[in-house]
């Protein structure tokens, strides 16, 4: 006999059924249930502790299934090795409601900052109780007041990490010590071992995957991710926040995920994400992400491409490829996807992508993509498109709640409605790609959030994601790109409160209504020097440039602190700008 006892429990309702298993782990028994072909299947509440089976490197698989729910109110998965907990893959119209994803080891460690280097150069940290003794690197410094990240705090990249003690970690990085002083409390992050893969939630090349009440206390890299497939998912009264504390801990966590939140990107019909909440995460609280495709070889209306993002599958057949918002469109007849060496490069072509450095225009996937289009594009070899049906597009995101350290990012159309945004970094709107690479944000609506005590993110005077809500498309500093990249934009009736530097930057838009907001005691905090290299005031309650056809409108200011300059300011390239 197996060592899975399984016991099925028929439930009144035809179809559906209730698993009870012994020892405990669901995985047999549900394969079992999913065998029988029933529709609902209840995982029984209890906390499994399970690492993945035998020549696998996901904790819980599920691949391939249809018009499925799975009830697993009260059942907490902690996942005991640092890889994936749940992989949902090629699954249409799949349900999971109640489930809690933790881990044990966790993926961090934290402690208190003990001593600080003369020369600032490195810092010790004394590991509480109940958390791992790992000298992991990405550290964020936390305020022991509000156990929040500490403001000031700059970027600390390239930190490295030493255990010094059995319970002393030292991490090294020049004038970390300028940040970091004793009694200050220090997270430090990892993401999954060598041999498992990152994430603790991923859904991928889905269609209609709703997580319902669904909770992630930690992760290896990101809580959820979606990536590829037709989308339409949905999100709804999830949370990703810290868990309950270690055995033997005194202190609470300090972290949720090691890296974001939540995050979508490239599918073709954004998510519905609604209800959430979202604490101290690692990195970005939410985000909808996408890339653009290099041409690399063009033959009619036959292309070689390449994207940006080398972990997803890229455009299908049925996408459309564009230039630019509102530019001729091609749709995708056939594609292929082969190596860059069975491409039949150009000797030049190669000559670049080969030489290219990190954060370049040529510095794409080395995987290509063969694609015949139904029409000829005006596009040649180190041209660029972007599709509009690989950006999650049509996204919804309302009535969430985010106290955490990294932003909402965003880089397709949607809704963003009845938000409270308790966060240092609150909402970037930004392809973030090379000055060449082509892309096109149309029909972002932005309405009734409140975003409070926003603007004391890490300085970035090199960025030119200045402000509380930063909606920006960057060239070579001091450059920003002309009007075009954002079209069509509807940013009314927020609530900024207590905001530190530009509330809000707008450039490179063509068509936008910017009405309603108000701006509560604004510029009572020392502004952040973000944007410097591109001219961004950050006295400015609006600051506006490179645009086109705006209605700036009924834009009301409260209490306005030492800081403030003039509320609404106009940089260059402003055109059609309406002020009534």
């Amino acid at each position: 006999m197996s060592v899975y006892v399984v016991l099925f429990l028929w439930l009144a309702r035809a179809g559906s059924l209730t698993l009870a298993v012994d020892p405990p782990d669901f995985r047999s028994a549900f394969a079992a249930a999913l065998q029988r072909g029933e529709s609902k299947i209840v995982i029984p509440p209890g906390t499994y502790r399970l690492a993945p089976l035998p020549g696998q490197k996901v904790v819980w698989c599920l691949n391939g299934l249809h018009d499925k729910e799975i009830v697993a109110d009260g059942v907490t998965l902690v996942a005991t090795k640092l890889t994936r907990a749940v992989a949902i893959d090629h699954c249409e119209r799949v349900s999971i409601r109640g489930l809690t994803v933790d881990y044990d080891p966790l993926p961090f460690t934290q402690g208190r900052v003990v001593a600080v280097a003369e020369d600032l150069g490195w810092i010790d940290v004394k590991l509480h109780a109940g958390f791992p003794r790992h000298p992991f690197a990405r550290i964020d410094v936390v305020d022991p007041e509000t156990r929040y990240r500490k403001k000031g705090m700059p970027f600390l990249w390239g930190t490295k990490a030493t255990l010094q003690s059995p319970d002393i970690v030292r991490v090294t990085l020049k004038d970390i010590g300028q940040t970091a002083k004793p009694g200050d409390l220090a997270s430090l992050s990892t993401g999954c071992e060598p041999d498992g893969i990152p994430h603790a939630v991923s859904i991928e090349h889905c269609t209609s995957v709703t997580l319902r009440n669904v909770t992630v206390h930690s992760a290896p890299g990101m809580g959820i991710l979606e990536a590829d497939g037709d989308g339409r998912s949905a999100f709804l009264g999830c949370r990703v926040v810290p868990g309950p504390r270690p055995s033997g801990a005194g202190e609470d966590r300090l972290l949720s995920t090691s890296w974001d939140a939540m995050q979508t990107k490239t599918v073709r019909i954004g998510p519905r994400v609604e209800g959430c909440e979202i604490r101290d995460a690692g990195d970005d609280s939410w985000s909808v992400q996408s890339a653009d495709f290099m041409v690399l070889k063009q033959n009619g209306s036959t292309l070689v491409l390449a994207s940006r993002d080398e972990y997803t599958v890229g455009v299908e057949v049925g996408d459309r490829l564009q230039a630019y918002v509102g530019g001729v469109e091609a749709t995708v007849r056939m594609r292929r996807s082969l190596a860059r060496a069975e491409a039949g490069l150009d000797a030049a072509v190669m000559a670049k992508l080969t030489n290219a450095p990190p954060w370049s225009e040529w510095n794409v996937s080395p995987r290509c993509l063969v694609v015949t289009l139904d029409r000829e594009l005006p596009v040649k070899a180190g041209g660029s498109l972007f599709s509009p049906d690989r950006m999650g597009n049509g996204f919804a995101f309302l009535h969430n709640h985010i106290h955490s350290a990294g932003r909402v990012l965003i880089k397709a159309g949607g809704r963003i409605e009845g938000n409270l945004l308790d966060t240092p970094h609150a909402l970037t709107v930004c392809p973030e790609l090379p000055a060449n690479a082509a892309a096109g944000i149309d029909g972002l609506v932005i309405r009734r959030n409140k975003i409070r005590r926003a603007g004391w993110f890490c300085p970035a005077p090199w960025s030119a994601s200045a402000g509380t809500l930063s909606i920006t498309a960057a060239s070579d500093p001091p450059n920003l790109r002309p009007a075009g990249v954002f079209a069509h934009l509807v940013i009314e009736d927020n609530v900024f409160e207590e905001c530190a530097g530009a509330n809000i930057v707008l450039t490179s838009t063509r068509g936008a209504v910017v009405s309603g907001n108000r701006f509560v005691r604004p510029f009572h905090d020392s502004p952040p020097s973000t944007g410097a290299s591109f001219h961004i005031p950050n006295t400015a309650a609006i600051w506006i440039a490179e645009s086109t056809d705006l209605e700036v409108r009924n834009n009301f200011i409260t209490e306005p602190g030492p800081f403030a300059g003039e509320p609404v300011q106009v940089g260059h390239g402003v055109e059609k700008l309406r002020r009534p």
